[in-house]
């Protein structure tokens, strides 16, 4: 049996939400004013859900998600897909990380300050 689990993330502006990530590949598939927002990425099978809520602070929200990739190499290969996209601050997108394992990570913090994790294990991890 097979599952997918989606991240349900905070958003205090959905217009800005929707316009950072689409820097990334992302599009709309669904809105609903002041109560939800559906991205996916074109490429890429990943989805993103956003709830709104007027009060997220980039500094104090601590809410994060993973995405796992099959392999380090679809990591890095994404990331290298992302890798010219210009974020603006105080968002960041960090360089993949090799650990000694073989496998490859990196991050997006977005502008409301959720954590996305993204990441590949190697078959012995």
């Amino acid at each position: 049996m097979a599952a997918l689990a989606i991240p349900i993330l905070p958003s205090a502006d959905f217009d800005v939400t929707s316009d950072f990530f689409q820097a990334f590949g992302f599009a709309e598939q669904g809105r609903w004013p002041s109560e939800y927002l559906i991205l996916r990425h074109a490429g890429i099978d990943i989805e993103l859900h956003f709830w709104f809520n007027g009060s997220v602070d980039r500094w104090t929200n601590d809410v994060a998600c993973y995405v796992r990739f099959d392999t380090p190499a679809d990591a890095v290969t994404c990331h290298a897909g992302w890798a010219d996209v210009v974020v603006p601050e105080p968002a960041e997108l960090t360089e993949p990380s090799m650990d000694e394992d073989g496998s490859a990570e990196f991050h997006i913090i977005d502008l409301h300050g959720n954590l996305i994790r993204l990441g590949g294990f190697a078959a012995s991890a």
